[in-house]
């Protein structure tokens, strides 16, 4: 029959499975012999029986990652032994450690049913072009640094035979990268391209580091980095490969949050390699990944002193995670586009015209331009009138012009980050330090927009549109109202000992960083409660939104504040400069200033169960984190692994806005409203 299909098709010859498991399998040898290396402290001498079951375990794992594609059944058995000898291996250090145990048999248990319920849809790949190394590249190298990160987590990385282990599975990971990559010289793509240069990185890192062996196995991180998240990709015969990016630009909110996400965990491997430490040691993977959640955050709330423990390499990372983590991968994704000759979907040109507080959606692309161009210019100029101070200052011409850079980007993007162990304590005589640094706060804080709507000519009689404008009177109101409570608060408590224009200049700076810089000039460590309760204030509400500030920001607030006074008023409709305010903007301005509310009671109420730290002190820290401050009472560095990660949270939370994250996780669907019966129920 000329319509049935061939007996060929069903021929599983043209089907190569498993590619990526079979990687992930190979780099995994090393494993066991690492097990029994952190069971026995890397000691030689230890039981016959845990050598033989290194041994077993380890031909398992080869002989699985060698028959998976052709015996997928017999391939599973194997790598189940495989997977069930390590947690034995280990069982000496696993009975004094009910948590660690109950990890690693969760851990366990999901690697098995993905490999025997899920491997079909996650791991099977009809490969009618390409290898099997395509997927064996990505699959290795993605076990190479999850292994890596599980070792730099732990204190384990002076145990020689451990860190040999960490680098045999970074050498199997390599050793495939390179293989495939010979394989395809003759057909090069960006995706090749992107893996040689990892290889190329790795290489030049690994010179760099004077033969340290930690340092060399992180430097083979960089590609597996690369590798894992840009390498080769399984292609189906009979369907075109799909653009990566596609299914997030159809999805605005992912795109949001996942851009952020993403730039996180780059920060993360990155700023852990030995490279970006001022010691060959590093500052382990928990500090990274709080350093670099703050950066990308635009927080500034810190763990690790920037300006001694991090390297030159460290502070360029860190100034690159603050600037992209301050303008949103969105603005540049969408001024990139203009390049690539693509076009946005009609939902993200919705969320990225929310996102840079336009409503013109046809000079979107034009807009994000716009906004890098105000940017950078900004910051150029701040950069070299920082830099003139700091010489006059007394630093070098080097330096200073590093520091001017690093502190005008910093401040344009209410970050935070400053070279220097106090802060800005040691300018706090120096007002035109203080006002040039405060002014690029206001820029970053107002938004490029609304400076590009200041700065814009317009036709005689017409306004300011109505955002803009109450962007202008919030910020000239909370900073009045925080400079004043400042002054009298203050003047006997951190402002004692200045002169009086010091006093003056620094009440005035302080007033402007509280909502969401995170710089400070003087000690707030033990600051009245009057001036405390404002911080907390000044702190949730941030800045303007399309800007670089954090917290719910200035417009919610007005929203919210102006609803209450026309309901009081007795008015159904919520008007302000002559404009009514659509009721679904009252309801999205108080679902976010609720959102944040429970985001900070939850965050407290964790926080208060696993750290021992005041009170009062726990609080501070909840709303600076939240808001994208990066002010501190000294909880930070009282914080253990446990509430890092709840801070790192509220970070994350605070800066991708706890509204986008609800529509993130919610599946929506268009359906058809019912009309209920109308009931009327008391309140307040």
């Amino acid at each position: 029959m000329s319509g049935s299909p061939g007996p060929e098709l069903a021929q599983p010859s043209s089907r190569r499975p498993f590619a990526a498991t079979s990687g992930a399998l190979l780099a995994a040898l090393p494993l066991p012999w690492a097990i029994v290396a952190w069971v026995h402290g890397g000691r030689l001498d230890t039981s016959p029986w845990a050598w033989i079951g290194s041994a077993t375990a380890t031909l398992a794992l080869l002989l699985a990652a060698i028959t998976l594609g052709a015996n997928a059944r017999l391939g599973r058995w194997l790598a189940t032994l495989g997977v069930v000898l390590l947690p034995t291996l280990a069982a000496e250090r696993l009975s004094a450690s009910p948590g660690l145990t109950l990890l690693l048999a969760t851990a366990a248990a999901l690697v098995l049913g993905v490999l025997w319920q899920l491997a079909a849809p996650l791991f099977v790949a009809v490969l009618q072009r390409g290898s099997p190394g395509a997927g064996r590249v990505r699959g290795s190298a993605a076990l190479a640094l999850g292994f890596w990160l599980v070792v730099g987590i732990g204190t384990s990385r002076d145990n020689l035979p451990l860190v040999l282990a960490v680098a045999a599975s970074m050498t199997i990971a390599v050793a495939i990268g390179v293989a495939w990559l010979v394989q395809r010289r003759r057909a090069t793509s960006p995706r090749t391209r992107t893996v040689a240069g990892g290889l190329l990185a790795a290489g030049l890192l690994a010179v760099a580091t004077g033969g340290e062996a930690w340092a060399l196995v992180s430097s083979g991180a960089v590609y597996a980095l690369v590798a894992t998240v840009f390498g080769p990709r399984a292609e189906f015969g009979d369907r075109p490969a799909s653009r990566w990016w596609t299914s997030l630009l159809e999805h605005p909110e992912r795109l949001f949050v996942s851009s952020f996400a993403t730039l996180i965990g780059v920060g993360t491997v990155v700023l852990a390699l030995p490279q970006c430490s001022a010691n060959d040691a590093g500052i382990g993977i928990v500090d990274a990944a709080f350093t670099a959640t703050s950066a990308v955050c635009v927080t500034g709330l810190i763990v690790r002193d920037t300006p001694t423990e991090f390297s030159a390499l460290g502070q360029v990372v860190l100034l690159l995670l603050i600037q992209l983590g301050g303008l949103g991968i969105m603005t540049f994704s969408t001024a990139a586009l203009r390049v690539l000759g693509g076009r946005l979907s009609l939902r993200t040109e919705a969320a990225v015209a929310r996102w840079m507080g336009t409503n013109d959606r046809s000079r979107l692309i034009t807009s994000a331009q716009d906004v890098l161009r105000v940017t950078f210019v900004v910051e150029t100029v701040g950069a070299l009138l920082l830099a003139a101070l700091f010489v006059a200052a007394g630093d070098g011409i080097g330096q200073a012009l590093w520091r001017g850079v690093f502190t005008s980007v910093s401040a344009f993007c209410n970050a935070g980050f400053a070279l220097q162990t106090d802060n800005l304590m040691p300018y706090r005589d120096a007002p035109l330090v203080l006002h040039t640094i405060a002014l690029l706060i206001v820029c970053g804080g107002l938004s490029p927009a609304v400076v590009l709507a200041l700065v814009a000519r317009r036709e005689p009689g017409r306004r300011q549109p109505m955002q803009v404008r109450i962007c202008l009177v919030a910020a000239a109101v909370l900073i009045a109202v925080g400079f004043v409570v400042f002054l009298t608060c203050e003047w006997e408590n951190s402002l004692a000992g200045l002169s009086l224009a010091d006093k003056v200049h620094n009440a005035w700076f302080q007033s402007i960083t509280l909502r969401t810089a995170g710089f400070n000039s003087v000690d707030l460590s033990a600051v009245h409660p009057a001036t405390w309760l404002t911080m907390l204030c000044l702190m949730f509400i941030g800045g303007s939104p399309g800007g670089t500030a954090g917290g719910v920001k200035t417009t919610t607030i007005t929203v919210l504040l102006v609803a209450v006074v026309s309901t009081i008023r007795g008015r159904r409709a919520t008007t302000v400069f002559g404009r009514r305010i659509p009721e679904p903007t009252v309801q999205r301005a108080a679902v976010i200033v609720t959102t944040a509310i429970v985001a900070c009671g939850i965050g407290l109420f964790t926080l208060l169960l696993t750290q021992r730290i005041p009170l009062p002190m726990l609080g501070f820290e909840v709303v600076s984190a939240l808001g994208t401050v990066g002010l501190s009472q000294g909880a930070t560095l009282l914080l253990d692994d446990v509430g890092k990660v709840l801070v790192m949270a509220l970070m994350f939370v605070g800066r991708t806005g706890g509204l986008t994250i609800m529509m993130f996780m919610s599946q929506r669907s268009r359906s058809r409203e019912v009309a209920l019966p109308h009931e009327d129920i008391e309140v307040g």
